[in-house]
């Protein structure tokens, strides 16, 4: 067995590289009308929605490229600019139990698609059309799964012409909780260029995962989902080869037996469950589970730690939910986030319950439609592109298109000092700098980018004006 944390080497925090092109392919699941939207329990519809399977290329947990697919749920209005949202599931074990097959959690997609938001809902790793082992818990897959659908999806607007409005909202339950907060993180701290997220809603997820939600590992006591732990270990063992050489030296008989052909991607978690013992610490090795519960940088905590998601400062606001009745994610879980982020400054972070008395499943709802409300709150009305625009001419720009400059031009021949910032029009900000116009007159050098529409905002003392420009 490889000792102390050799085999974190072997699976650094690997994050998404920028890819030419991340999208592949789409297929046409399902057309809603807004009123069938409603019949099926969105009451709050007010478009139909197409609903696609989209695959796009990714990478693995070494960082190696594989492909990936998801749930894509698109709005029916040509007139409208939309913000972005992704959701990500909770846990499942069958590799066709998710949302680009259509699963229960689809539902969240069709919320957020019949109000308005591109509705991304990944399918994670090993799950769907994805190749190989689902690295469960494990942040960094979660995050670069995630990632990667999101420049799928914006790829795939820019192709059928869905103008997006440059807001990002992030959203997960249970595992999706935690890989909520995951790409959230990487995102700020990796990708703050690309990405700029709006607001993220982690819900009842296992933020502390080598502390709080370890206690399920050792307890001897009954866990309604016993499932869990092997499920941990199967993933660990895929992700930091070498934490152990067989899963023996882990699991007792008959569990080291029995157990792993149940996680080949086409059982459920009743099925698992059905074999295990009430208290999940029970298919340990004596040796392995006093270890573990004695030393704190025992090679399983350790592993785990690699993953715990609360200690960093989120610069966007952030409202964790839970119910404390949960006896399947604890709901300690995210007040240790709170007081670790907000001992790092962050500016907005919430722990909020959404129901005292409920429990992990009953929890979903109220959490998910509480988020839903908030997002909702900080959501742009359907003409707003992201930029703020007024529609005085206080400036012209020429050519346009252009290729390689613009000239601005006052209108009123005066000189003026001018901050400006081009974006793409999904809100994106390409470039920026400072100009002076003498005479009312100055050029902007165009940096090179794709050819496409583009949005050009000019901050000047007279005031502010967006202009649009197409780039050759």
């Amino acid at each position: 067995m490889m000792t102390r944390y050799a085999f974190l080497a072997l699976a650094a925090f690997a994050t998404p590289a920028v890819q030419a092109q991340v999208f592949l392919s789409d297929t046409l699941l399902e057309t809603y009308t807004a009123q069938e939207l409603v019949a099926l329990g969105v009451g709050n519809a007010q478009y139909g929605v197409e609903v696609y399977r989209i695959t796009y290329n990714t990478i693995d947990p070494f960082g190696g490229p594989t492909i990936a697919s998801g749930a894509l749920v698109l709005p029916l209005s040509q007139n409208c600019y939309h913000p972005l949202a992704s959701y990500m599931h909770g846990t499942i074990l069958n590799r066709n139990d998710v949302p680009s097959r259509l699963s229960g959690e689809i539902i969240v997609g069709y919320f957020l698609g019949g109000t308005g938001y591109v509705a991304a809902l990944p399918d994670y790793l090993g799950l769907g059309d994805s190749p190989g082992p689902h690295p469960y818990i494990h942040a960094a897959s979660e995050a670069s799964a995630t990632i990667d659908m999101l420049r799928a999806t914006r790829e795939f607007c820019a192709l059928r012409g869905v103008q997006l409005n440059g807001q990002l909202f992030l959203m997960g339950y249970s595992q999706g909780g935690h890989a909520c907060m995951a790409t959230h993180k990487v995102l700020q701290e990796q990708y703050p260029d690309e990405f700029t997220v709006t607001a993220s809603g982690p819900l009842s997820g296992p933020h502390d995962v080598s502390g709080v939600q370890a206690e399920a590992m050792v307890t001897p006591d009954p866990y309604p989902a016993p499932y869990y732990l092997p499920y941990v270990i199967f993933s660990f063992g895929y992700v930091y080869p070498g934490i152990y050489n067989d899963i023996s030296e882990v699991f007792k008989e008959p569990w080291a037996t029995i157990l792993p052909p149940l996680f080949q991607g086409n059982n459920g978690s009743g099925a698992v469950d059905a074999v295990m013992p009430a208290a999940p610490s029970q298919i340990l090795v004596d040796s392995v589970l006093e270890a573990f519960s004695s030393d704190p940088e025992h090679y399983f905590r350790v592993a785990l730690r690699d993953n715990d998601l609360y200690d960093w400062r989120p610069d966007a606001p952030v409202r964790m939910m839970y119910c404390e009745s949960d006896s399947h994610v604890f709901y300690e879980n995210s007040l240790v986030a709170l007081a670790a982020m907000q001992a790092n400054g962050a500016p907005n972070v919430q722990a909020l319950s959404a129901g005292a008395g409920l429990e992990h499943g009953d929890c979903a709802f109220p959490a998910l439609l509480s988020t839903k409300i908030w997002f909702d709150s900080q959501k742009g009305p359907c003409d707003w592109n992201g930029i703020d625009e007024r529609t005085s001419n206080l400036f012209s720009a020429f050519p346009n298109p252009a290729s390689d400059h613009l000239r601005i031009t006052a209108s009123d021949g005066l000189g003026h000092r001018v901050v400006w910032s081009l974006f793409q029009a999904d809100g994106r900000l390409v470039a920026d700098g400072n100009l002076v116009l003498s005479y009312g007159d100055g050029i902007i050098a165009l940096p090179a980018a794709p050819a496409g529409l583009y949005v050009l905002q000019l901050q000047g003392a007279a005031g502010k004006q967006a202009i649009r420009v197409v780039l050759e």
